[in-house]
Parts: C-alpha cells; sequence; structure tokens
C-alpha cells in the first residue's frame, strides 16, 4: 500500500529518476565524506551547522538560523544512531561518523531532488528527454554536487529552493512558488536576492505576494529572535551579513584571474569541454536560444552571491540549473536533430 501510494503521488518517472539521481550521486559523496579533511580551519561551516545538529546555537552569527538540514539530519541520527555507530570504520576522519553519515544521506536526497527537478526545467523549455538527461548529467557529475551531498553543509536545501523558483516561474505551478517563499529564508540568507524573481516573474498576485513575505519574515525573525535567546550571541546577525560587502574586491580580483576562470570552468568541468566545442562550431544557433528576462536576471543574482563570497566556484555551482538548461538546448539543437533518426 505505501509504494502504491508513493507511485500514485509522485508517478513511476519521478521515482526511476530519483533513484537514478541518488545512485550517481552517493558512492562519489560517500568516498569524499569517508576521506575527507574536517579540521574546522579547512571548513568552519561544518563544525557550525554539526553543533546545530547536536542544540548547540554558540555558533556562527550567520549560520546559526539554518537549522532545517542539521535538525533532519539529527532526528536521522537518534533513530539510527546504533546502527550507523557499529557501521564506523576506525579510519574515519570526521568528529562523529553516525552524525556526519546522517548528514551525507539527507544531503544525498536534496541534490538527488534537485537533480529531479532540473531535468523537469530542462524539459518545460522544449528539450527532448535524451538532452534533458544530457543537462542533468552535467550536473550530477560535477565535483561540487558531490561536496555538497557528502559534507555537514547546507547548501543541498538552497539549491532546490533555487530550482523551484524558477520551475514555479516557468510553469507558473503556484504551489512550488509558496513553498519557496516560505523555505527559501531558511535555506540561506541570501535568499534575499532571489525573493525579487519570485514577486516580479511569478504569475501570482503582487498582493497575495506581498502577505505571504510578510508571514514568511514573520516566522523566521520570531524563530531567529528565539534562537538568540538561547545563545550568548546577540543580535540577529544582519550586521555580519553585511559585513560579506567587504568581501567584494577581493572576490573580484580573484573572478578576473586564470584561478577566477579555472573556478568558472569547474562548474561543469569537462561538460564544458562539450560546451565550449559546440559554442565554437554553432555560434549562431547559440545566439538564437531565447533565455527568458528573470533567467538573465537569475545569473546575475549569482554573480552577486559570488562576489560577495571568497567561495567563487561553489556560489557560481549555484547557476548550474542554468548552464545545465543550455547545454541539454545546445545538445538539442545541434546533435538530436541532427541525428535524430538515432534517438527515436
Amino acid at each position: 500500500m505505501f509504494f502504491s501510494f508513493i507511485k500514485k503521488e509522485f508517478g513511476i518517472e519521478n521515482i526511476i529518476l530519483f533513484i537514478f539521481c541518488f545512485a550517481i550521486i552517493f558512492g562519489p559523496a560517500y568516498t569524499l565524506f569517508d576521506t575527507y579533511n574536517y579540521d574546522v580551519i579547512a571548513n568552519p561551516d561544518i563544525k557550525t551547522y554539526l553543533g546545530i545538529a547536536n542544540f548547540d546555537f554558540e555558533q556562527s552569527q550567520i549560520r546559526k538560523y539554518r537549522v532545517i538540514i542539521p535538525f533532519i539530519s539529527s532526528g536521522i541520527n537518534f533513530i539510527f544512531n546504533p546502527i550507523f555507530s557499529n557501521l564506523s570504520p576506525y579510519t574515519f576522519p570526521g568528529p562523529d561518523f553516525s552524525l556526519c553519515l546522517s548528514f551525507l544521506i539527507v544531503n544525498s536526497i536534496f541534490m538527488s531532488i534537485f537533480g529531479m527537478l532540473i531535468y523537469k526545467l530542462c524539459i518545460e523549455f522544449g528539450v527532448s528527454k535524451i538532452a534533458s538527461l544530457i543537462g542533468l548529467l552535467s550536473v550530477l557529475t560535477c565535483r561540487w554536487t558531490s561536496y555538497i551531498a557528502a559534507l555537514p553543509i547546507v547548501d543541498s536545501l538552497y539549491l532546490v529552493i533555487i530550482v523551484l523558483t524558477l520551475l514555479g516561474i516557468k510553469t507558473k505551478n503556484s504551489k512550488l512558488i509558496i513553498i519557496a517563499i516560505f523555505i527559501g529564508p531558511w535555506a540561506k540568507e541570501s535568499f534575499i536576492f532571489i525573493a525579487p524573481l519570485i514577486f516580479f516573474f511569478s504569475h501570482i498576485n503582487k498582493l497575495k505576494q506581498i502577505f505571504m513575505f510578510f508571514i514568511s519574515g514573520i516566522i523566521v525573525f520570531s524563530f531567529r529572535y528565539y534562537i538568540d535567546s538561547l545563545s550568548n550571541l546577540s543580535g540577529l546577525g544582519l550586521e555580519n551579513d553585511f559585513s560579506h560587502i567587504y568581501k567584494i574586491p577581493d572576490s573580484l580580483r580573484r573572478l578576473f584571474s586564470f584561478h577566477g576562470v579555472y573556478e568558472l570552468f569547474s562548474i561543469v568541468g569537462v561538460w564544458g569541454l562539450l560546451f565550449v566545442f559546440l559554442f565554437k562550431k554553432n555560434i549562431r544557433i547559440i545566439l538564437n536560444l531565447k533565455t527568458p528576462l528573470y533567467m538573465i536576471l537569475f545569473i546575475c543574482v549569482i554573480f552577486i552571491h559570488a562576489i560577495l563570497s571568497t567561495d567563487l566556484a561553489r556560489m557560481f555551482y549555484l547557476a548550474s540549473p542554468i548552464i545545465a538548461i543550455w547545454l541539454a538546448l545546445i545538445f538539442d539543437l545541434i546533435i538530436v536533430s541532427k541525428y535524430k533518426n538515432y534517438f527515436k
């Protein structure tokens, strides 16, 4: 009965697509999870999110409010800790195998949902299934996909919110937009840059949106106030959020350097070679691709994310849904249309 319900609610195609994404993501993610340097100096984010999962809010003033992924991971760890602890290898380099494994499972699930939504977004742009699969694979095989799935961080939820927003705008799906409005602020504070895209380009009535954003804001800031009451870190962290502005000069210097070009290229890895090759050979076709205004503005939003962060490549990875669409469209227009008899 349970599997019949899942099949009815989500559809067999979506279930297969989710399993496909999870199967590709989990193996490389586990390898990284089992060998990564969990030193606090190497990645202070990890200490923060592991602390939140243990209900310790004496953490980063900025990151301590991003509780959804840590709380879900904490719940899984609470249920399966006896099993996970027995599975722990002696060579595991992290601080808590069971909790870190819980993060791995949760993030792999969210990244699989992210992949499913990218595939659906490609289909909505009129791309063939084989080309949509190419676009999806360009994201699933990216090194940042494994990184985000493997480690105790929360980027996976934010990526889901991003593609939910793009898909909701494209398909005029109210449910997706409402989920983005109410969950987005919990994923990351930088959702404030995504919110204008929702407001100006979604089909939902503007007054209704203002009401929903208002309610969402009240809930989020009430929770922030409550979290602050549990910790010795005062304030709502807004000053720390704005402190990212001082990172812009350094980010711009890094961006316009060889290292910056490498970080841009690393978003899709080897698939970038295919993109460059097809671009060079078929520039007229590519220039004729119709890119909606909200997608162009979304690229600008991601650029803002990147220059406000010192982690350029990971921020540029947020644009991977758009890159997947472009690559799928190019593949469809050039390869599938030319050899359509082979793709029947």
